[in-house]
């Protein structure tokens, strides 16, 4: 531990000069300088659930969801690690205090543990701070991993790290990873608390759905305008999937007896890449709409301009494509999944368990380059078998929720125990 805390000594006054000028950098630093007030969590059950960022917020708001359920009195005191969390969940209404976690000095941690006086913490995935997590085991509080996840191409199960890990993780009270392969490399770490029990992301994604009314029933209204029309939904897109989606609904129209329409979701939602997919369906001579607009015309591709409407978006499709498989790491497939609509995506899935798993029972088609011909015959593939293959992902989807429920009935009898 002296090397890690004489690392971040070290660091953060670079950190800090840096984010004099870094904008992102110093928004990060700014949220840092005040902590809630966690006096109205006096004389109730106090939870702590940590998260790195958005993502894992999902995980670890999925477990509070199913706690409040039966324990509507319990304090919820959510923080994050990146501000991503925080643009995207600041107004949520499940943390009773939302706050950025300080940086991990070793003092500035037993303090925040003596103000919060937590009964216990619940960490998403794996932003296990060293500090922060001793604090927690010095005052007694148990501390969980939930959706622990530890892939194969990893340094943290490899020598050092994993002796340094050891005293962080062997402590816990319990490690809930997501599938049995992950859990057999946690164990080379810590070897007597991991235990196999999903991920929570399944019932977090099922959550969001149901309390989307207002998005879903834009989703309607969409339905009824593309008509019989075949869809590709682009999700997480990036510009090489893109001209890719662009050409195959360009080529069908024009030359097939099926009528395809695009829904473009690019991962990055800023005004010059909306612009400069509106400017390459001109280019393609395909007509564009946007999710934003007030009215929109009949329309060969529907360009989405705003944020979090994307699980629902999947449900219109004959056909995903979810980005990121040809950039270096695939994003999530379980909204597309959850939909029951086939997917393809390009090579790389190692940061997935579920698109390898959904890989290896034929539900998701991977294409080695982003090449027209083979992307074109994938897509006419997944059209043809997509019954079968959407009754398929629906179950898959099926038996995996309910996650939290389990991890719940664990971290309740501990709390009952204290």
């Amino acid at each position: 531990m002296w090397f890690y805390n004489l690392l971040l000594y070290t660091a953060y006054p670079l950190l800090w000069l840096v984010s004099r000028w870094h904008k992102r950098l110093g928004k990060n630093f700014d949220l840092r300088k005040k902590l809630p007030d966690f006096s109205a969590a006096r004389g109730k059950r106090h939870i702590w659930f940590h998260a790195s960022s958005a993502g894992e917020f999902e995980q670890v708001r999925a477990l509070a969801i199913e706690m409040r359920k039966v324990h509507k009195d319990f304090f919820f005191s959510f923080s994050f690690f990146s501000d991503s969390a925080w643009r995207a969940r600041k107004n949520d209404p499940v943390p009773d205090a939302f706050f950025a976690l300080p940086f991990d000095f070793r003092r500035r941690m037993q303090s925040l543990v003596v103000a919060m006086k937590p009964d216990a913490l619940v960490i998403g995935k794996y932003d296990a701070w060293p500090n922060q997590v001793k604090a927690c085991f010095a005052a007694g509080v148990p501390v969980y991993v939930i959706s622990a996840t530890l892939p194969e191409k990893s340094s943290r199960h490899r020598f050092p790290l994993r002796v340094f890990l050891a005293g962080i993780y062997r402590p816990m009270r319990a490690i809930f990873a997501i599938n049995g392969d992950h859990a057999a490399r946690l164990k080379k770490i810590s070897p007597h608390n991991v235990t196999v029990a999903g991920d929570t992301r399944f019932d977090a994604i099922s959550y969001r759905l149901k309390e989307g009314a207002k998005h879903a029933k834009a989703v309607q209204a969409l339905r009824r305008q593309l008509g019989n029309r075949h869809v590709i939904v682009g999700g997480s897109s990036y510009a090489t999937s893109e001209k890719l989606i662009l050409q195959f609904v360009r080529a069908v129209n024009q030359t097939g007896n099926k009528k395809f329409a695009a829904v473009i979701a690019p991962h990055h939602v800023q005004p010059q890449r909306i612009a400069a997919i509106e400017q390459q369906c001109l280019d393609s001579g395909l007509t564009t709409a946007k999710w934003s607009d007030a009215k929109r015309a009949q329309f060969d591709v529907l360009i989405v301009d705003a944020l979090g409407v994307l699980p629902y978006l999947y449900d219109l499709a004959t056909v995903a494509y979810v980005g990121g498989g040809f950039e270096g790491s695939v994003h999530s497939v379980i909204e597309a999944a959850i939909a029951g609509a086939p997917i393809v995506t390009g090579p790389h899935l190692a940061n997935s368990a579920e698109a390898i798993e959904l890989q290896g029972l034929g539900l998701l088609t991977s294409l080695e380059a982003p090449e027209a011909p083979a992307f074109y015959a994938a897509v006419e593939n997944l059209c043809k078998t997509r019954a079968a293959t959407s009754k398929q992902l629906k179950a898959y989807f099926r038996q995996r929720v309910g996650v939290s429920r389990r991890i719940l009935h664990t971290v309740m009898d501990d709390l009952y125990k204290q």
